[in-house]
């Protein structure tokens, strides 16, 4: 946020891509990583940044060794969770609004009473805060949903050297077929693996027994009509 002061404003495109320039964040980051690296003894860096999801080719070009994994779920098991993880923000920074400061310090405003969409420069964002402000939140995140696999697939498309870069999990091809799905995200990452450090990970995946969404039928019909395109693009 302080390299980039409008990270969260909703009113202008949030997207960094391969025309993104800024010398000094880049200084910075590089840095970062590098003492995090130097501190730890590694050789390898590791993130998981639900932002990252609108600068991946920013990234890629920064770091042309970069290899991305981009996980998916189907959108109404989705969507529930999304909703569920929303309202533990909102009433844990109900009960304690230093929870509310240290989000917005840190820059994440996914969920809790400070939530706000992020903008990929299809008209979308406006809509969903609007649709959220007017309590529509299951057609609000299912538009949202759509926003961002939508960009996420068509960028990726549009950029060989993104395509290679990035690999789509599908949630449910990792719970049916872990081995298979671990195995190909190990080697995106250029990883290895046991084939029994293979079988001991896949043995601890499967699908979720304790719960499912609790949609109505009319809301799982605007699930469905509001994430068709990215649903489509993703096989589901």
């Amino acid at each position: 946020m302080r390299f980039f002061p409008r990270a969260h404003d909703t009113g202008t495109v949030q997207v960094l891509d391969a025309a993104t320039s800024n010398p000094a964040f880049e200084r910075f980051y590089r840095d970062h990583l590098r003492k995090i690296l130097l501190v730890r003894g590694g050789t390898r860096y590791l993130s998981k940044g639900n932002y990252n999801l609108t600068r991946l080719a920013y990234l890629l070009k920064l770091f042309p060794d970069a290899h991305f994994v981009v996980p998916v779920r189907e959108p109404s098991w989705h969507i529930a969770s999304l909703m569920k993880q929303h309202r533990l923000f909102c009433a844990e920074e109900t009960r304690d609004p230093r929870i509310l400061a240290h989000m917005r310090r840190a820059g994440h405003l996914e969920f809790g009473l400070d939530r706000r969409a992020i903008n990929v420069g299809d008209g979308l964002a406006s809509e969903v805060e609007r649709l959220w402000a007017d309590g529509e939140e299951v057609r609000g995140w299912a538009r949202y949903w759509n926003s961002l696999y939508r960009f996420v697939t068509r960028q990726r498309a549009a950029e060989p050297a993104l395509t290679k870069a990035t690999l789509v999990v599908r949630y449910e091809d990792l719970c049916e077929r872990p081995c298979d799905t671990l195995a190909a995200v190990l080697a995106h990452a250029r990883l290895d693996a046991s084939a029994t450090e293979l079988d001991t990970l896949a043995a601890r995946l499967s699908a979720p027994s304790y719960y499912a969404p609790g949609f109505t039928a009319e809301e799982r019909a605007v699930i469905v009509e509001e994430t068709a395109d990215a649903r489509a693009m993703l096989g589901y």
